[in-house]
């Protein structure tokens, strides 16, 4: 697995047909970036601080946007999917697409800092996050229970988008 910036030109939301990258390659995109990031529609900002990092995987199974994403098998710890069950055990957990990813393209998903991630109902900031994927495929939700973590809500759901929240992933990031 290659660790630092790699030598990329194109946008961290482009996806690949064929590995472009080794599976695992690390890139940290630097804090400057990550304030300016904005929604699809280019006009939305999404009010996330601080770097992230992000790594390039494949898609086991198509992965929306904001979908937090678990690996699709033991044996194939870099290749992912949107969760699909509450309370993934998180050593399942990988990190969060910020783009679509096709059925069995490539692409990079964030893996540490703050990201949009899609939330159920009633999420408050502060909150402590786990997986709802049996609720909604790729979804997170809060966790009472300080279970299966994932993250920590930042944002309250609805914000910065319908049915997201930003979070801070993992949950040991600083």
């Amino acid at each position: 697995m290659a660790y630092g910036n790699q030598v990329k030109t194109d946008a961290l939301s482009t996806t690949y047909t064929s590995e472009q990258y080794p599976l695992g390659t690390i890139y940290v995109q630097q804090a400057d970036e990550v304030v300016a990031a904005k929604h699809t529609d280019n006009t939305t900002s999404l009010g996330l601080q601080g770097d992230r990092t992000w790594m390039f995987v494949q898609a086991g199974v198509a992965v929306n946007i904001y979908d937090c994403c678990v690996i699709n098998a033991i044996a194939t710890p870099l290749v992912v999917k949107p969760t699909d069950a509450n309370g993934s055990l998180n050593h399942l957990f990988v990190g969060v697409a910020q783009n679509a990813i096709a059925l069995n393209s490539y692409g990079w998903i964030v893996i540490r800092g703050e990201a949009v991630v899609k939330g159920a109902a009633g999420i408050t900031a502060g909150l402590l996050l786990d997986t709802n994927g049996g609720a909604a495929a790729g979804q997170c939700d809060d966790d009472t229970t300080v279970g299966q973590l994932v993250g920590r809500a930042l944002t309250a759901t609805g914000t910065p988008l319908a049915a997201t929240v930003v979070a801070r992933v993992p949950l040991l990031c600083p």
